[in-house]
This record gives structure tokens, sequence and C-alpha cells, in this order.
């Protein structure tokens, strides 16, 4: 009886086998038995039938070439904003020291000549000082071991040139001298380091230089100007060129022309007034001719009072001949007035003059200035 049942349990063992064989892709079946083995298996764990396996090849491959480590190539360039604050504190520090310098060698010389040229060449020599003194304060500072100027060793970036090796002093002084050709671009060629594929500026571009972050070093520089980040494109870059040409030069001219327009509109207010009101003087001189005094109203000369009331002004014939023009538009002569006064010349004809109160000189009429 145990025997039966030994081999009952082996044939269900073995036909238990041969299942998972067939369910176990990765198995290895005995050429004789027919038992699932494992793949690496060298022998049958049923039968001990040798099981002469293939060897497996395994899906990794070890690299053949050894790759350095990647890095962001976008943190190599120093951005727009730490050049810019790092050139903020040079010129605070340079201007501080500069400034005593001249106040203590070049105050005690410095008069207000009685010759207009000694105090222009005192000042042009000032000028020419500060001038050499920052192009030096660049050059020496961006040649040295530092490769930085102290705002930039404060911002924790340098200039190297496109090898990312540190400038010669020629270089360093060529670089700051090609920054007067970014100035003359109204500064937009400082702008462009925002836009750049390497954060350049334009004399950066001129020299051949780039600003980089103080912790990368020269081969890291290397790769990444040699595959640089996208920049803006071309034609972005345009547009943020004229937006940034057509936004202040916009704001200049409207600042000039809107106040320039009002300033028109007001005295073409008060010269309508005047006109008008010079237009009744020949009626009015024809009836004192006439009469021998002067019309009590405009219907008297042959005139309508309707006829000189606006919205702008009113204009009033007084019992004397005069002509009085009050304005109530614009605001800002509408508490102004122009008063025509006729005048007996000698050769027995009338003159017209002219007197302005509450009024701007720049609103009067030339006719009316400086005739009190």
């Amino acid at each position: 009886m145990p025997k039966l049942l030994l081999l009952i349990s082996e044939f269900i063992a073995s036909k238990f086998r041969k299942f998972m064989s067939h369910i176990n892709s990765s198995s290895l079946p005995c050429p004789s038995c027919r038992t699932a083995n494992q793949m690496n298996a060298r022998f049958c764990s049923s039968c001990g039938a040798p099981l002469n396996a293939p060897q497996q090849e395994t899906p990794y491959q070890a690299p053949t070439t050894h790759q350095a480590p990647n890095f962001a190539s976008g943190f190599v360039y120093a951005g727009f904003w730490k050049r810019l604050f790092a050139y903020w504190v040079d010129g605070i520090i340079f201007g501080f020291f500069a400034w005593i310098f001249i106040f203590f060698f070049f105050a005690s010389s410095f008069s207000p000549a009685s010759d207009p040229f000694d105090v222009f060449s005192q000042l042009a020599l000032v000028y020419v000082g500060y001038f050499v003194g920052w192009w030096l304060y660049f050059a020496l500072q961006e040649s040295s071991s530092a490769q930085a100027t102290l705002g930039k060793r404060l911002l924790g970036i340098k200039v190297t040139d496109m090898q990312g090796y540190g400038l010669s002093f020629a270089h360093a002084a060529g670089r700051q001298l090609a920054g007067v050709v970014t100035q003359m671009t109204f500064l937009i060629g400082y702008l462009m380091a925002a836009f750049t594929g390497r954060k350049q500026a334009l004399h950066d571009m001129i020299a051949g230089c780039v600003v980089v972050n103080r912790n990368f070093d020269s081969s890291q520089v290397q790769a990444t100007n040699a595959s640089p980040p996208p920049g803006m494109s071309i034609g972005a870059i345009i547009g943020v060129v004229v937006l940034v040409l057509i936004v202040p030069v916009g704001g200049i001219i409207a600042a000039i022309s809107i106040p320039a327009y009002q300033g028109y509109t007001v005295r073409a207010a008060v010269n309508e007034g005047y006109a008008h009101a010079k237009e009744a003087t020949p009626n009015i001189v024809a009836y004192s001719e006439k009469n021998g005094y002067w019309p009590q109203n405009f219907e008297q000369a042959g005139l309508s009072t309707d006829d000189f009331q606006t919205q702008n002004y009113y204009i009033q014939l007084l019992p004397t001949g005069e002509l009085m023009v009050s304005f109530q538009r614009p605001q800002e002569i509408s508490n102004g007035s122009l008063k025509l006064v006729p005048e007996f010349n000698t050769d027995a004809t009338y003159s017209w003059k002219c007197v302005a109160a509450d009024l701007e000189v720049m609103h009067i009429p030339a006719d009316c200035r400086n005739r009190e």
C-alpha cells in the first residue's frame, strides 16, 4: 500500500512538472523525462540527465566607454539679473573711491575761472580720468586670476574666453572698449544678455567672451559653448528690441506732444476770440466817425449780439467803444480775458490796443504781448 501511494504521488508530481513546463516559457525541459528545469540548470532535477542548456545572454550590456556625467548647460552662463546687479555693485564701489579721489586731488585746483575754456579743460580732464579709471577697474580685475570684478565676485560669476580660460589684459581691455559700441545702441546691446543662447551682451560677442558662474571649469564651459542652450529666436529678439525702442521713444514723444497739443488748443481758442472781436472794429469805427460817439451795443453798429456769443467765449461792447472778450473754455483760460481798446492816431485813424488779463504769456496772441 505505501508503495502504491508513492507511485501515485510520483505520477502526480511528474504530471504537475510537465504542466508547469508548458506554463513557464523560461523553463528548460529535460530531453529524457520532459521535466521542467531552470534555464541555467546543467542536470535534470528529476532524472539527473544532462541538459546541455545554452548560455543565456543577458539583456544588459556594460558600457564600453566612460561617459562624463551630464550637467544642466543652462546653469553655466550667468543670467542677466546677476550681471546687472554685479554692475551696480561695481558702480557703487568705483564711484565712491573715484569721487573721493576727485575731491582731494582736483577740488583744490578747480575754481570757477574767468576763462570758460579753462573751466571746460578742467571738467574734460575729470571726465577723461573717470573713464580711464573705470576702464582699468574692469580690465585689470577681469584679467586677474579671479577673472572677475568685485561685483562679479560677490555674485559668484566670472569672465572667460570661448574656451573657458581667463582673459589676458589686452583681451579684457578690448572687451571694455567694445562696451562703447554697446552703449551706442541705446543700451539695447546690454539687454541682449537676457535673450541670447550664451547670455552674451553685444560687447561679449565682439570680444569673444562669455560670463559664466564661477563653479564651472574650462572643460564644462567649452563643452557648453560647443552646443549652447537655445536662446530666443531672431524674430523674438527683434520684437523685443522694437518694443524697447517704441515704448520709451513713444513715451517721450507723448510726453512732449500731449502738452504741446493741449497748449496749441488753448492758444487756438484765445486767437479765435481775438480774431472774432477784431471783425467788429470796422463797424464800430464807422459808427463813431458818422455819429461822433461810440455805439452802445452791437445792433447800433449794424451787428448782432448773438453772433458774438459762443460756448468758449463771449464778446461785449462797452460804452467806451472797447471790446471785452471773456473766455469760458477751456479750463486753462476760463477766468482770462482780452480787451481791445481804440486809440486815435495823429492821421485821424484808429488803432486797437490789445490788453490781456489772467492769461499765461504762452496763450496770449503775439499782437497782445508787451503792450501794457
